[in-house]
């Protein structure tokens, strides 16, 4: 009786510890930032805009024709926005002016990551942008983790023109319990990213582009986003990268991008 007593307590502590674990340190295992201070290459200019709370955060801008719309990029984790400017060149090739965002925390950008703090930060950039490109459709692009700023951004927003989700998620509460299917993970996240509860606030046209063989967020999970919003379609490219254009080994990923983009009201 002694041994199973012993047992069960283990049982017991091991989800509370864990569970603990991932309480305390949530942050580093949700958020990963990666590089030091971004630079701007040729063409392109490393701009700042001030935080709600007076951080002066960095990103790239390029320029585009006048009047063509403006593409606000937000990056996955384990990167930087520069690591991003082979897909900023492609569409600023292509006429469209391009702001690809910083995080806090990220790029060499002061602050610390957390949702919330994205969620402020996003929405004045993007007044930052109607400001200074007032005639300017604004398109937002979020890769990974950027589509939960990007959604929580565009959830009942006129001023956004579209949306392109990259290898999004339904929430990282589900990616959580994928992955710890016997932690109450649910009760313990601060930073949840509920895509595919703001689905249905937007209203814009959505691309979700994802790929099919992708472990980390599903095709399924994208298929889900995508059922999701009001006026929205999905590719699924081949392969399984993530996320799925900026690894795009088909070459189908950008021509799909610049497709929905030329097809914009």
């Amino acid at each position: 009786m002694r041994w199973v007593l012993i047992l069960l307590g283990l049982a017991m502590a091991v989800p509370i510890l864990v569970g603990g674990s991932i309480w305390a340190r949530q942050e580093h295992l949700i958020f990963r930032p990666a590089g030091g201070p971004i630079v701007a290459p040729p063409g392109w200019s490393r701009e700042t805009f001030r935080s709600t709370d007076g951080l002066e955060l960095a990103m790239l801008v390029a320029t585009g024709a006048t009047g063509r719309p403006i593409i606000l990029h937000f990056h996955g984790n384990g990167g930087s926005a520069e690591d991003r400017i082979h897909l900023g060149v492609v569409l600023n090739n292509a006429g469209y002016g391009v702001v690809l965002a910083e995080y806090r925390g990220y790029g060499g950008n002061p602050g610390s990551p957390a949702e919330t703090a994205f969620a402020r930060d996003a929405a004045t950039l993007l007044a930052w942008i109607h400001q200074r490109f007032p005639d300017c459709p604004v398109v937002l692009w979020g890769e990974s983790i950027g589509t939960g700023v990007v959604t929580r951004l565009a959830e009942g927003r006129p001023d956004v023109a579209a949306v392109i989700l990259e290898s999004p998620f339904t929430s990282v509460a589900a990616l959580a319990a994928e992955a710890y299917p016997w932690l109450p993970t649910d009760w313990l996240l601060r930073h949840r990213f509920e895509n595919l509860a703001r689905m249905p606030a937007i209203t814009v046209p959505v691309l979700v582009i994802a790929s099919e063989g992708d472990r980390l967020t599903t095709a399924t999970q994208a298929r889900r986003v995508a059922a999701g919003a009001p006026d929205a379609r999905i590719v699924l490219l081949p392969g399984g990268r993530h996320p799925a254009v900026l690894n795009d080994e088909s070459g189908q990923g950008m021509p799909v991008v610049l497709r929905f983009l030329a097809a914009l009201p």
